[in-house]
């Protein structure tokens, strides 16, 4: 066999050095609502209180002290926080590559890495100051290493899982059920699968000693703040949850409809890629079902857990997804693509060829991805500043109204509800105002979103790559003053 002139790290060093170029290119944009949430309630504070205080949101303790590190290091900046994010990110996609590599041939994942790599939601949760693809990275090891254990039971991977699975479930909640689930799998497997019983397979003693140690890890890191989120969960108003609960089933499938049409430009790209998902899908169940459950077996656990507890549900939680979408989407498009040219195999420029158009075809949403922030909050205030007149009333309302306060304007004034707002028409003159994730606001503030509505005029919208988080100016001409 002939040796390629190319050494084998050539390609993946490549693909690595794009996703740094991709994942820090603009990385100083402006912050979007949960990261200036995090930035105030969290990486702005003392280490030792990140350490152990409650937040208050849902915690990525681990993120956080790496957030707060990179404020020690570079002050106070949208560069700073996202920056462990991005290189996580740049990691996660090399042990994609691990992964893939585990499961398929060179070329697959050579490709899949790819894909990957210009992924539109990958870069975004990349630029994103939350624990996401620290999670990604850390669960991605944890994986590898689970898959090498099932092959043969060593003590060095094993304690090396619990350790790394550990880290995963500290750095975002959603990774409390990896070990579980993946744990869970194996057991199935050993039992289910007589193939995988060989003398140096791990018998159920290991896989439950493996499990009782990441227990013990995991109680361990969170220990410091325990109490607390519970006591946050407990005192939570009974009404807003039941309101929150039956709106996180809809939510889902809005955000992750509105991801999907961001990703992939249209509905008929989408329902492409679903069909290929399905035939690389048939494809892995086939040959590799343990690797697939491993994967997908903790996301539905943890969505099942968060629904019994009636907890906020978005997909951005569940980004682990995006690994099984990648590895069976690839599959299935090596599949197609084999079919397609097998009456052409002495052209052998063809399939590469392929895969390069299709890796080009997957980043050109990221064209308006990097033309637009997150959410313009900067934006939205300069218009609304230069648009009104001396002696206008200018304000945010609702969520707008919080971030501006604590972060991007403390100077604006806020309505908090319909009351408010009728104190600001009450002075007879113009009123702006600005509102973000109105879809939100329905459930929140629903007769103080349905009067913007009614009696005032969409005067601009600032479109945003975060679903939902456009930016919208009202606007109200004056009129004669009223009573209270």
């Amino acid at each position: 066999m002939k040796k390629s002139p190319v050494p084998q790290w050539v390609p993946i060093a490549l693909l690595l050095a794009l996703a740094a170029f991709l994942r820090l290119y603009e990385l100083d944009s402006q912050l979007w609502l949960d990261e200036v949430a995090a930035l105030v309630s969290s990486y702005r504070k003392p280490f030792w209180e990140i350490l152990t205080k409650f937040p208050g949101v849902f915690p990525h303790p681990l993120y956080e002290q790496l957030a707060h590190g990179g404020l020690a290091l570079f002050g106070e900046s949208a560069f700073a926080i996202r920056l462990p994010a991005a290189l996580a990110g740049v990691a996660s996609v090399f042990m994609f590559y691990r992964l893939s590599r585990r499961l398929s041939s060179e070329g697959e994942a050579l490709f899949g890495t790819a894909l990957l790599t210009v992924s539109y939601h990958h870069i975004y949760f990349s630029q994103d100051a939350r624990g996401y693809t620290l999670y990604l990275f850390l669960a991605l090891a944890a994986t590898n290493l689970f898959l090498a254990v099932l092959q043969k039971m060593r003590w060095q991977s094993a304690l090396a899982y619990t350790a790394v699975a550990s880290l995963a479930a500290y750095s975002q909640t959603a990774g409390l059920t990896l070990a579980l689930g993946q744990i869970a799998v194996g057991l199935v497997a050993i039992y289910a699968m007589p193939k995988l019983a060989r003398r140096d397979s791990p018998k159920p003693l290991h896989l439950l000693g493996m499990l009782a140690l990441t227990t013990l890890f995991v109680l361990l890191l969170y220990a410091p703040i325990i109490r607390d989120s519970l006591s946050y969960i407990s005192k939570a108003p009974v009404n807003e949850r039941a309101v929150a609960r039956s709106a996180h089933a809809f939510d889902l499938i809005v955000e992750f409809f509105k991801g999907s049409q961001s990703a992939f430009s249209n509905w008929l790209v989408f329902a492409g890629a679903v069909l290929v998902c399905a035939i690389g899908g048939c494809d892995f169940l086939r040959r590799n079902p343990v690797a697939l459950a491993v994967l997908i077996v903790p996301i539905l656990i943890s969505v099942a857990a968060m629904g019994a507890m009636g907890a906020p549900v978005h997909p951005r939680y569940f980004l682990l997804a995006l690994i099984p979408a990648y590895l069976i989407g690839t599959r299935g498009l090596v599949l197609i693509s084999r079919g397609l040219l097998r009456h052409f195999r002495k052209f052998t420029w063809l399939q590469p060829a392929l895969a390069i158009g299709l890796v080009t075809l997957t980043a050109l949403p990221l064209q308006s991805y990097y033309m637009m922030p997150k959410q313009d909050f900067l934006g939205a205030l300069r218009y609304v500043r230069t648009a009104a007149s001396p002696g206008d009333r200018t304000t945010a309302a609702d969520l707008a109204a919080h971030i501006y306060r604590v972060y991007y304007a403390p100077d604006l004034p806020g309505v908090e509800n319909l009351s408010d707002l009728l104190r600001e028409e009450a002075s007879g003159r113009a009123v702006w105002v600005i509102t973000t994730f109105e879809r939100i606001e329905a459930r929140r503030r629903p007769d103080l979103l349905a009067r913007l509505r009614k009696n005032y005029q969409l005067v601009h919208l600032f479109p945003a790559s975060t679903g939902d988080g456009e930016m919208r100016i009202y606007f109200r001409p004056a009129s004669p003053p009223t009573p209270l």
